[in-house]
């Protein structure tokens, strides 16, 4: 039988039943920050939380609670944002992770929504297999895999396609337009001046929210929003964006599970 599971949401024995059918479990990161002037500060938790659950229920895997803390230092100087260090946010993942390895889980799939845990994350993936690697005598190991829901082929090709330039850095239409689509009664539409279009040498340097300090950034970017037009979203194309990440997120979720 082919079911969706909430970690939140089950008891002990039922996780405990679970991990002997499967020993796979889908972990939402985002971040609590602006959106710029119409996005939810809980955009980069809520988008993939909302493509886990889907990917769960079409997959019948186990889906953990959202993280929804990342790194977002460079957006403190605009009220609601809520930022951890990268320190903070490695040793949460990792502690996450042993304690789920401890009942028997072994594969690891991370969902994130923020461009900023993406180099956290990673490094924390190797702090986590250098543990096993180093260990002695060696032990068994387990497999991690993160995948941010823009990057996933029909997400990213359908984003680009609508919105080209538009999309920017943060506060992409393409998030904005998702979050109306699972949340309609809090869609905003406040008055924007034109957006200013990144260089391709600013996208290259700034990639994974690599910004600098947030009194630097507000000055640069002083609405929150880099490089996007988030008026041009809307909740028909969110749906249509939300359901080719799940899409994707349900194969690439299976051939994880699949792997060696």
């Amino acid at each position: 039988m082919i079911y969706a599971m909430q970690l939140a949401l089950s008891t002990w024995p039922e996780v405990e039943a679970y991990l002997g059918r499967s020993r796979g479990i889908i972990l939402p990161i985002g971040s609590t920050e602006q959106h710029g002037p119409s996005g939810l500060i809980g955009t980069d938790a809520m988008v993939p939380e909302a493509a886990a659950r889907a990917i769960g229920e079409r997959c019948g895997a186990l889906v953990g609670p959202a993280i929804a803390f990342g790194v977002s230092q460079f957006n403190l100087g605009f009220a609601g944002t809520m930022s951890v260090r990268a320190a903070t946010l490695m040793a949460l993942v990792e502690d996450c992770v042993r304690s789920l390895a401890r009942h028997g889980f072994d594969r690891f799939y991370f969902l994130n929504g923020h461009g900023g845990n993406i180099a956290p994350l990673k490094a924390a993936f190797h702090d986590l297999y250098a543990a096993s690697s180093l260990a002695q005598p060696p032990t068994q190991s387990f497999r991690l895999r993160l995948r941010s829901w823009w990057e996933y082929p029909r997400a990213d090709r359908l984003r680009k396609s609508l919105y080209g330039e538009a999309e920017g850095m943060h506060a992409t239409p393409s998030e904005v337009a998702i979050t109306q689509y699972l949340q309609p009664q809090a869609i905003r539409r406040p008055a924007m001046s034109a957006a200013q279009p990144l260089s391709a040498e600013f996208l290259r340097e700034h990639a994974g929210d690599n910004h600098a300090d947030a009194r630097s950034h507000r000055a640069q970017f002083p609405d929150g929003r880099v490089g996007s037009d988030p008026a041009r979203a809307n909740p028909e194309d969110g749906q249509r964006l939300f359901e080719a990440a799940v899409e994707d997120g349900v194969a690439d979720y299976l051939a994880f599970l699949a792997e060696s």
